[in-house]
């Protein structure tokens, strides 16, 4: 009975930091992220209100681990502030009894945050971005009154405005970016201008069937290295919509899938990846068996571009498959805080909140997320199995926790 009267209180004082914790820190960091969002976005204000229950799914997964590893720091070292650890052990209750609530609870945010990232998660970003995409034409309003201009790194234009009065654009001016192979890797970016198009009053129409940018003048004069102020036709001027501001990637993101489509997704990205090598293969082939110089050598020069497919298709089968494990591996990482915090917390004798901020989350910022965030990319990049990267970081606080917790129950 003392037992379980005494976990219950332990857990109820957890759960109590925890929603408190977990409500402070969600706010804030929904803040954060719809402020950047709004900024970056050119959102206004009520887009930024309706957003708000949208992104709360989204931060869960970085609170909960945060909060549950704090609720375990806080409660315990409270108990072993108030000598209360003394006084258990002193009744004969084995500390593993006052370990039970904080295993409860790490077990319940694990469970909450792998239910997040199985559907919630998914959806609510495909909901997000397709509501604040809904009105794309605002969308790039709302950029040129903010900035006076529209740089996007999809875009091959770019677009300066002097001002915006409602729907009328003045003194626009357009530039077409010119685009640039690197000739070793293939890889293209754009660098310079090549052609640049002015107008005294303009109009924006924006056809997200078709993921075109319309751009009404008044009069269009154009300049470019053959011309020196020719004056162009009117008519709209279309511009191609980047992914990023179409809409039709709301879907496509790997963080947007479901966690059902994941395997399927998985599957035909290494059809995808394996068709593209045995292309590469047969051009190789075919180039071996060329008995003519000439073209054997231009097949040999098409091996690049079959090569860049290959790491294309590459890219997208790892970043599917990363998130196939990382998203049990951050699940299974709540647990884990909470079986850190209680020895720490007890060792640590704190009972003020700012002390045991700064000891439980040193741990979490400046080694845990490092060294996820690190084996992950090791994995992306093929050096280590995609699995181990993953799971490295658990790995490893595993053992630490393991460690810690037997330390404690042998006092």
């Amino acid at each position: 009975m003392t037992g379980t009267l005494l976990n219950r209180l332990i857990f109820l004082e957890l759960l109590k930091v925890f929603v408190l914790a977990l409500t402070v820190l969600t706010g804030l960091l929904v803040t954060a992220l719809l402020v950047q969002q709004g900024m970056q976005m050119g959102l206004s204000i009520a887009q930024v209100v309706r957003a708000i229950p949208l992104f709360v799914p989204n931060t869960l997964p970085y609170t909960i681990p945060a909060t549950t590893l704090f609720a375990s720091c806080v409660v315990y070292g409270r108990l072993s502030h108030d000598n209360e650890v003394v006084a258990i052990k002193a009744a004969g209750v084995h500390l593993f009894t006052i370990l039970k609530p904080a295993i409860l609870l790490g077990a319940l945010a694990a469970a909450a945050t792998a239910a997040l990232y199985h559907t919630a998660i998914p959806l609510s970003q495909q909901v997000l971005y397709k509501q604040l995409l809904e009105s794309p034409e605002e969308l790039l309003y709302n950029m040129l009154r903010r900035d006076r201009c529209i740089r996007h790194p999809g875009m091959a234009y770019v677009m300066y405005v002097r001002d915006v009065q409602g729907k009328r654009l003045v003194d626009v001016i357009i530039k077409k970016r010119t685009k640039l192979r690197n000739a070793k890797t293939g890889q293209e970016a754009y660098f310079g201008y090549e052609v640049v198009a002015r107008a005294r009053e303009a109009r924006l129409r924006v056809d997200p069937a078709e993921g075109k940018l319309y751009v009404d003048p008044d009069r269009l004069v154009v300049y470019d290295k053959n011309t020196a102020g020719a004056a162009a036709s009117n008519g709209p001027f279309p511009i191609d919509l980047p992914e990023g501001l179409n809409g039709k990637d709301s879907k496509t993101r790997v963080s947007a899938m479901l966690w059902d489509e994941l395997p399927a997704k998985i599957e035909a990205a290494r059809g995808d990846t394996a068709a593209a090598a045995q292309r590469r293969q047969d051009n190789l082939d075919a180039a071996q068996d060329q008995p003519n110089p000439e073209l054997r050598q231009r097949s040999l020069d098409q091996d690049r571009h079959y090569k860049m497919q290959v790491d294309y298709y590459k890219r997208t089968q790892r970043n599917l498959e990363a998130e196939y494990y990382l998203r049990p591996a951050l699940a299974f990482g709540c647990f884990l805080f909470a079986l850190v915090g209680c020895p720490i917390g007890i060792w640590a004798n704190r009972a003020d909140y700012l002390s045991t901020f700064v000891i439980c989350f040193l741990p979490m910022m400046f080694v845990y997320y490092p060294i996820l965030l690190a084996g992950t990319g090791m994995g992306k990049d093929g050096k280590v199995p995609l699995v181990v990267g993953c799971w490295l970081a658990n790995g490893l606080f595993s053992v630490v926790a393991v460690a810690l917790n037997a330390r404690l129950l042998r006092r």
